[in-house]
């Protein structure tokens, strides 16, 4: 499901994109990185009501979302779905009933330290760090060899001492699996302790190594500005009237309802096929048919500063969405749209919040459209890095798929490949304005990702 993508260069009024669909040998390439995205946890949207930020309950949320999210077990409240679920459970946990205050680097690095619970004791320290202005976080082990590791550790043996005494005193948790001997403690209000600083920070104080590997908000479905998935949108609700009243004005036409119905005629095809929606001057429609890359089974993208809808079909050997390829195409299609609208000579500006790629399959139609923030190219990938992505999506995407015992048919559970393609975007391909909707043909959809949660949202 690759691509080859290529832009050649035009000046002015007949400047083009032109990039083939869903294969490829080439790379897209760029000469800026993709800016990254802060957490909303950490954000004032999640501050509480005296506008300060608790750091302690961020971290917390964070590490509970990944557990969930990728089935793994860092904290009490996985440990414990565990244990109702009669599943195997890990042998430790980070404690975040329990915690230091906070701390902050030179660096403006923010850390806190909590308990690593092992055997039903404090076995170890872990630093959670917020760092590279509030894009990346991190969970280390602290060094045994860090300054005031002994110490540290001591006063969280101890306060974890009392807490357990405090729970079973109350006798908080009769009849469930938390608060017995052997078990994790059941949750109590959140301790802070003082504790020294651990020597140079964070920094110069690990060196046990991560329990995961540090990333930034996309793994944990919490960014500020796409808080759900890369494509997914903007989080259950209601999407704003004008996003969907343009998707409505488009996919409503009778020129994109034609070449809707032209295109899932060809999905049985061993070929794609496509169209490309442009304005005219006087408010006219300009549709045009996509050519066949010479000596491919794929569609050929060109765009010009008057293109609005790019669609194409995915035959049936395809998977039914967007492939990685069909996302560096849309994302470049962006940045060129948003270069092309910088230079003050070319006139008129292209309407980047109506930019709209299409794909029409066997098993449901996509559209992916732009709610107008501030586009970021992707980073140059190397091939070994598109081969990761590409591994990536078919990993995720192969858990929607079934295949007949007898006839071998290959069948798509809808829901499972939205929900595993939003996750690839929010983990591999995290583009901040883009928006996933399902086309049919009583209206569309927007499809987004909360809590690890495919939500649907019918646009009015």
């Amino acid at each position: 499901m690759t691509k080859k993508l290529f832009i050649p260069v035009v000046l002015a009024i007949i400047m083009a994109l032109s990039l083939s669909s869903c294969r490829s040998e080439d790379l897209l390439s760029s000469s800026e990185e993709q800016q990254p995205s802060k957490f909303r946890v950490f954000s004032a949207q999640s501050a509480q009501k005296d506008g300060a930020v608790n750091y302690g309950n961020g971290f917390k949320t964070l590490l509970e979302r990944y557990d969930q999210i990728n089935a793994v077990q860092h904290t009490a409240t996985a440990l414990r779905n565990a244990w109702l679920n009669s599943s195997t459970m890990a042998d430790e946990y980070v404690e975040f009933n329990i915690r230091s205050q906070d701390f902050m680097t030179k660096n403006n690095e923010k850390y806190i330290l909590f308990p690593l619970i092992k055997s039903y004791q404090v076995e170890g320290i872990i630093i959670a760090v917020l760092k590279d202005n509030e894009t990346i976080v991190e969970f280390n082990k602290m060094s045994p060899e860090a300054e005031n590791y002994t110490k540290i550790l001591g006063l969280f043996r101890a306060q974890y001492i009392k807490s357990n005494i405090k729970i079973k005193s109350v006798g908080k948790a009769p009849g469930g699996p938390c608060g017995f001997e052997g078990q994790p403690p059941c949750d109590i209000e959140v301790i802070i302790i003082t504790v020294p600083g651990p020597g140079s920070g964070p920094g110069g104080g690990i060196g046990g190594g991560g329990i995961i590997t540090p990333g930034g908000c996309g793994p944990f479905e919490d960014c500020l500005h796409n808080p759900d998935a890369g494509g997914s949108g903007g989080g259950g609700g209601t999407p704003p009237e004008d996003l969907c009243s343009k998707m409505k004005a488009k996919t409503g036409s009778p020129t994109f309802s034609a070449n809707v119905t032209n295109l899932e005629g060809k999905t049985g095809e061993n070929f794609e096929s496509g169209f490309r929606i442009g304005s005219v001057a006087g408010g006219g429609v300009q549709n045009q048919i996509l050519q066949n890359k010479p000596g491919t089974s794929q569609v050929e993208f060109k765009v010009f500063p008057n293109t609005i809808v790019l669609m194409h079909s995915h035959y049936n050997t395809l998977y039914p969405i967007f492939s990685p390829d069909d996302i560096l195409f849309y994302n470049q299609w962006v940045n060129w749209a948003q270069s092309y609208n910088s230079n003050p000579a070319n006139i008129p500006k292209i309407p980047i919040e109506q930019l709209t790629l299409t794909v029409v399959t066997s098993w449901g139609n996509y559209s992916l459209t732009f709610d107008n923030a501030a586009p970021s190219p992707f980073p140059d990938y190397t091939q070994e890095q598109f081969d990761e992505l590409n591994s990536r999506y078919t990993q995720l995407l192969d858990q929607a798929k079934s295949v007949g015992n007898v006839s071998g048919d290959v069948s798509f559970d809808s829901q499972k490949l939205e929900k595993g393609f939003l996750k690839f975007m929010n983990e591999k391909m995290n583009m901040p304005g883009a928006k996933l909707f399902r086309n049919t043909s009583s209206g569309n959809t927007q499809l987004s990702l909360v809590n690890g949660k495919l939500t649907e949202t019918k646009c009015p």
